[in-house]
């Protein structure tokens, strides 16, 4: 069954059209019921949209409203929220963010006290509670009525926890895209334990200007300035900080399956990567791919999406996986990805190795992606046609061991989506076009 209201990460969508208040309410009101007679104990968070609070108010009064206990730490990364989790027996977790959107959308991230996503049948539960006509949840009365507590005190503990594995980093100089969002309220006390020299921009929210033309989604002013020569990396963070790309000191991308690349080898070398093997998705670079292989690292494909990555890793004790976005997992140390210690971590690989990030991504090459999506009529119909099976294999074939091809249909659209990576761009998209006229002229 698929879900109405949930995504791939939460409810998510333009506050006031999608994502309403009474939504916010319900999903409150739900969570927030007793268990086995004791109240609940959530945690929320949220990141520097202006409707943050608005939802953040919705939310507090279903949780209070039928018993439950919510412990508000403010302005967070959606990291923070799983760590804490953890660290302080919640019962749940909640991060109102939209991630890289744009301010006039929200979401609310859900998780369950071991700091993951929360479970299918879990949310199709509160689907089913927020289309009720009839609000049949029991509502607590007199002494039974919830309590709402300002926490904020609790992101000290992620501060610290964070503190310990950057306390060694010494002599880089990092410049920050903190895209006014949620590493605000956390980058700037975690970096001044470092011994670096850190300039941050773009750490002045106003409640409209997440990812404005800053961050992750947009690295042309990062770039522009790394190309200076005055410092070392160049962070950029998304608006919830839970993912991050980097930019080398002459302007470059460093993305995330170049940071897993980077983090990999290191990992080998120290006897850290557990089975000696890295999960990727499917969308990740076929050069990223290759470049482990010859590193003598094993890769290990799942669908896109980071919860399947951190599914495939929490089932097999992999160490290290992520998406080419940046989101990358550390599993020894959080279940989720995060930014910071993204960061973290690379920073520790310089200074202890002694290398640029160049340096570093000795091996590695990326090939030219090309990606076409295009509209069709059945997209089950396309996927399942023999004549495009076969147009595929000769391709790939012809490609050999030197690129690779991926066609797939969307999850939520009629769309299909046509990529190719080879060792020329002019290569790339002429599979890509190949392939595309043809779904063309089938007319499904």
């Amino acid at each position: 069954m698929a879900n109405k209201y949930f995504g791939t990460d939460g409810v998510r969508g333009p506050v006031n059209r999608v994502l309403t208040v009474n939504l916010a309410y319900r999903i409150g009101r739900y969570i927030g019921q007793k268990k086995n007679g004791q109240s609940v104990k959530v945690l929320i968070g949220r990141d520097t949209r202006a409707s943050g609070e608005l939802l953040l108010h919705a939310l507090a009064t279903g949780i209070v409203t039928s018993g439950g206990l919510i412990y508000d730490v403010d302005v967070t990364t959606t990291p923070s929220i799983s760590y804490l989790v953890v660290k302080h027996q919640f019962d749940y977790g909640i991060m109102i963010s939209a991630s890289h959107n744009p301010y006039y959308d929200n979401g609310i991230k859900l998780f369950n006290r071991e700091g993951e996503k929360i479970e299918a049948e879990l949310e199709l539960a509160i689907e089913e509670y927020i289309d009720a006509t009839n609000d049949y949840l029991p509502l607590a009365y007199d002494k039974e009525i919830g309590r709402y507590i300002f926490a904020k005190y609790l992101l000290e503990d992620y501060i610290s926890f964070l503190g310990m594995m950057g306390s060694e980093i010494s002599g880089l100089k990092v410049l920050a895209d903190l895209a006014n969002g949620s590493a605000t309220a956390i980058a700037p006390r975690l970096f001044d334990k470092l011994d670096c020299q850190v300039e941050f921009i773009n750490n002045h929210p106003n409640g409209i200007n997440i990812n404005d033309h800053c961050g992750s989604t947009h690295l042309e002013g990062l770039i522009e300035k790394m190309k200076s020569g005055a410092y070392d990396i160049g962070l950029a963070f998304d608006g919830d900080a839970d993912r991050l790309l980097i930019v080398d000191n002459q302007g470059n991308i460093v993305d995330g399956d170049a940071i897993i690349y980077i983090k990999a080898k290191n990992y080998k070398h120290r006897g850290k990567l557990h089975h000696n093997a890295v999960v990727l998705t499917v969308m990740s670079n076929f050069g990223a791919k290759k470049a482990l292989k010859e590193a003598g690292i094993d890769v290990i494909e799942v669908q896109v999406g980071d919860k399947y990555v951190q599914a495939k890793m929490k089932e097999n004790d992999y160490s290290l996986g992520g998406e080419q976005s940046g989101h990358v997992i550390f599993l020894d140390e959080l279940n989720t990805g995060d930014g910071l210690i993204t960061a973290l971590k690379v920073l520790k690989t310089m200074h202890f190795e002694g290398k640029t990030l160049q340096e570093l991504l000795v091996g590695f090459q990326e090939y030219p992606q090309v990606l076409k999506n295009l509209k069709v009529i059945n997209k089950d119909a396309v996927m399942n046609h023999d004549g495009l099976s076969e147009l595929i294999k000769t391709e790939q074939e012809l490609l050999n061991d030197e690129g690779r091809i991926l066609v797939r249909p969307s999850g939520t659209e009629q769309l299909i989506r046509v990529m190719a990576e080879a060792p020329t761009s002019e290569r790339a998209h002429q599979i890509v076009d190949k392939i595309v006229d043809y779904i063309t002229e089938l007319n499904f």
